[in-house]
């Protein structure tokens, strides 16, 4: 079974339970109008976002490292987005295996580089929530993963190197096409990625399965948020994104 496939089953299991066409509202990924290589564009204004029921975390301790459970305490919970599971059994924490550090063979090749930095490889601390429901666009799986020092920037310019470096990889009978562009929508950090992977089969000349994911570096930790479809082409809903990155920001004091 192929990296990407070990990831997602590894966060469905332990719950219970990421390009082809315009997005609704949103440019295509790497499209004419929204260069791929780094170039950001004007700024949009911020999307309407609802009010949330749950109230942002208090501040941790000035330079603190969020740990497993503080990760937990951080991701999305119930009130703040659908599908947010009222016992937080949707969360799992990645154990050092999950995590273990990328090699520098690993990281010279671009394809295995992404996979294993959107999997948390190298992270001090890291969990996964996978979301119970079905509205399109809602997120499917988040990441949250912490750094110590400066090791969350040098983590997110090495995915963005190992994204301009792998277009497209085979992975179990399916050509994955990957596409990628800065989102400069108002309220999201500088560092973030939108990351858009369409898998097709052999043969087929439509997707067998599209993920779209934001990636956000938020202080000394990173956020990932996904939604998978086929029909219509899923963008994941960027107000959840940004309720994650406002309680990131609470718990940091940013």
């Amino acid at each position: 079974m192929s990296e990407y496939r070990l990831v997602l089953s590894a966060a469905l299991v332990t719950a219970g339970c990421l390009l082809a066409s315009a997005c609704a509202g949103t440019p295509a990924p790497g499209s004419a109008d929204r260069p791929a290589d780094g170039t950001r564009t004007s700024a949009a204004p911020a999307p309407s976002k609802p009010t949330p029921t749950a109230a942002l975390p208090a501040p941790g301790a000035a330079g603190e490292i969020p740990d497993a459970a503080r990760l937990a305490e951080l991701a999305l919970q119930p009130g703040e987005t659908t599908g947010v599971l009222e016992d937080g059994g949707s969360t799992h924490v990645l154990d050092w295996v999950e995590g273990r550090p990328l090699s520098p063979a690993e990281l010279r090749d671009p394809c295995t580089a992404m996979w294993g930095l959107l999997r948390q490889r190298g992270a001090q601390a890291a969990v996964s929530q996978t979301f119970d429901t079905e509205e399109q666009g809602a997120p499917t799986v988040n990441f949250l993963s912490s750094y110590p020092g400066t090791d969350a920037a040098t983590v997110f310019g090495r995915l963005r190197t190992a994204l301009a470096g792998c277009p497209s990889v085979e992975e179990d009978g399916r050509t994955v096409a990957i596409r990628y562009e800065d989102l400069d929508t108002a309220g999201f950090p500088e560092d973030t990625l939108r990351i858009r992977m369409t898998m097709t089969d052999a043969g087929s000349t439509g997707p067998a399965e599209i993920i779209d994911r934001i990636v956000a570096r938020v202080g000394v930790c990173i956020t990932d948020l996904s939604a998978t479809g086929t029909e219509p082409y899923p963008s994941v809903s960027e107000a959840p994104v940004l309720r994650q990155i406002d309680r990131l920001r609470a718990a940091q004091g940013l």
